[in-house]
C-alpha cells in the first residue's frame, strides 16, 4: 500500500511548536506564510519573550506594523521595550495604543519605556491633560492592578509618569508586591529649578519584598525611606537622580546608610546628579555620606566641577567604578590640574581623578568631556588602573599635550591592553558643543535608564 501522503499543515500543535523553535525571526515569519496553521503557531507566547518596539512617525509602514503587532501580540508578550520620540505626538499617541493592547495579558512580566526626551507631546486634537490621563496613566496603573506577575516597571525617567508615582506605587503595592523586583521612579526634570514635589508614602515600599532595582529622585530620599529598604534585604542596586536641593531637605545620616549597607551587603548605589547646580555645590557636605555603598557617580552638565567632592570619593576606595562628569565646552572653563600651592595637603594639588585612579580598587569607567586634562594625568590614570579600566572617554580637543595626540593614543594603548582613541570633535553628541542647539536630556536618558537593566 502506498505511503499516506503526508499533510503539513495537519501537524500537531506542540510538533509545529518545537519545529518552530529552532528557527530564527526571520525563518519563523517566513514559516507562518504557508497556511493559517502555521501562522497561528508564529504568535504562540514562548516565542516572544522579548520585543522591543521602535516606534517611528515619520514611517508610515512602522505605524502600521506596530498596530497589526500589538493587535496579535499584545495578549501574549512577556517583555516589553518600547522605544519612542516623546516630543512627536504621532509616537506619543502610538504610545498610548500599545498600552492599551496589554491590558488583560496575563503573560506580561516587564514594561520598559525608553522616550527620547522627559517630557511629552500631545496629539493637537487632544486636551493635553485629559489625553495623559486617559491614555497613558489609566492603561498603567490598569496593567498595575491586573497584571498576573509583573516583574519590572520603568517610566522611562519622563517627569508627567513619574509625578504620578504615588498612585501608581500604591497599585503596585497593593498588587504586584510579591512579584516586583524592578521599579523606576526617577525622573530628569525639564526644568531642574522649578518643578512640584508629590507626597510619597515610604511605607508602601514595606511590601515590596522581592524589590531588587529602585531608582527614585533624591527629593524623597531621607532616613525614612533608607530604613524601610534596609527591613527590605533584598535590594541589589539604588539609583537617585539629583535635581534641586530645596530648602528643608532633610538629607540622610551616615549611621542609616550604615545600616541601610549592612542590611542590604550587595546593593550598588548609582549617583546622578542631572543640571544640579545646587546639588553640586554641597555634594561633598550634603549629599555624599562615608558609609554609602557608592559605585556609580555620574554629574550631567552641572556647570562646574567641585575638586572637593572629587577627592571626597576616594573614601569609597573598596566600592566605586565609575565616575562620570559631563559639561558643553561653553561652561567647562575650569581646568582639572589644581594651581600649585592652591592646597596645604600635597594629595588635595593632585589631579582628583589620577587620585581616585591609584585608591579606588574597583574603578573601571572615567568619562570626562567638557574638561581640560595633561597628557601626564592621562599617563597617571592609565598607568594606575591598567587594564582594568574598561572605559575611559576624553574629548580629543580636552588634551593637553607637548607632541601628538597620536603619541598619547598610542602609549596609553600600550597600558591599557586595547586601542584607545580620544573622541574626535565630530563623534561628541552636538549638545557637549553647544547646548543651545540640541536638548541634553537625549543624551543623559539612554545613559541613566540603563541603570534599570539587569545587567
Amino acid at each position: 500500500m502506498a505511503a499516506e501522503e503526508v499533510c503539513w499543515n495537519n501537524l500537531p500543535s506542540v510538533i509545529l511548536y518545537e519545529i518552530f523553535s529552532y528557527l530564527s525571526l526571520e525563518d519563523k515569519i517566513r514559516a507562518s506564510s504557508s497556511c493559517k496553521h502555521w501562522r497561528y503557531a508564529l504568535y504562540h507566547p514562548s516565542f516572544w519573550k522579548n520585543v522591543h518596539l521602535k516606534l517611528k512617525s515619520n514611517d508610515p509602514d512602522n505605524v502600521s506594523k506596530t498596530q497589526y503587532f500589538t493587535s496579535c501580540l499584545g495578549s501574549k508578550l512577556q517583555n516589553l521595550t518600547v522605544t519612542f520620540d516623546s516630543v512627536d505626538p504621532v509616537c506619543v499617541e502610538e504610545l498610548a495604543n500599545v498600552l492599551q493592547s496589554l491590558i488583560g495579558n496575563f503573560n506580561l512580566r516587564n514594561i520598559s519605556l525608553v522616550p527620547s526626551h522627559c517630557s511629552l507631546e500631545y496629539p493637537k486634537r487632544d486636551v493635553s491633560q485629559d489625553f495623559f490621563t486617559r491614555k497613558l496613566l489609566k492603561p498603567i496603573l490598569t496593567l498595575a492592578q491586573k497584571s498576573y506577575h509583573l516583574n519590572g516597571l520603568s517610566l522611562g525617567c519622563l517627569e508627567e509618569l513619574t509625578a504620578n508615582s504615588k498612585n501608581i506605587l500604591e497599585e503596585i503595592s497593593q498588587y504586584q508586591a510579591n512579584s516586583l523586583q524592578t521599579l523606576g521612579l526617577a525622573s530628569v526634570k525639564y526644568d531642574p529649578d522649578n518643578y512640584v514635589l508629590f507626597e510619597i508614602d515610604t511605607c508602601l515600599f514595606t511590601s515590596l519584598t522581592n524589590l531588587q532595582i529602585l531608582s527614585i529622585d533624591y527629593d524623597y530620599v531621607n532616613d525614612e525611606i533608607l530604613s524601610t529598604l534596609s527591613r527590605l534585604g533584598c535590594l541589589q542596586r539604588l539609583v537617585i537622580h539629583v535635581h534641586g536641593i530645596f530648602e528643608g531637605h532633610p538629607g540622610t545620616s551616615n549611621d542609616v546608610w550604615e545600616l541601610f549597607t549592612r542590611h542590604n551587603p550587595k546593593c550598588e548605589l548609582r549617583l546622578n546628579l542631572i543640571h544640579s547646580y545646587d546639588g553640586v555645590e554641597v555634594l561633598q557636605s550634603k549629599i555624599l555620606k562615608p558609609s554609602m555603598p557608592l559605585t556609580h557617580l555620574r554629574a550631567f552638565f552641572c556647570e562646574q566641577l567641585n575638586y572637593d567632592a572629587l577627592h571626597y570619593l576616594t573614601f569609597y576606595a573598596k566600592t566605586l567604578k565609575s565616575i562620570w562628569w559631563v559639561d558643553s565646552f561653553c561652561y567647562s572653563s575650569n581646568w582639572i590640574l589644581i594651581e600649585p600651592g592652591r592646597r596645604e595637603d600635597i594629595f588635595l594639588n593632585m589631579n582628583p581623578f589620577v587620585m581616585c585612579s591609584w585608591i579606588c580598587q574597583k574603578l573601571q569607567e572615567i568619562v570626562l568631556l567638557g574638561y581640560k586634562v595633561t597628557a601626564d594625568d592621562v599617563y597617571g590614570i592609565t598607568r594606575l588602573r591598567g587594564n582594568n579600566l574598561k572605559m575611559l572617554q576624553l574629548a580629543a580637543s580636552d588634551i593637553i599635550c607637548d607632541y601628538s595626540l597620536h603619541e598619547v593614543e598610542r602609549d596609553v594603548s600600550k597600558v591599557l591592553g586595547y586601542t584607545w582613541n580620544a573622541v574626535p570633535k565630530q563623534n561628541l553628541h552636538s549638545v557637549i558643543h553647544n547646548p543651545n542647539v540640541a536638548d541634553s536630556d537625549e543624551f543623559i536618558l539612554p545613559i541613566v535608564l540603563q541603570d534599570l537593566s539587569s545587567c
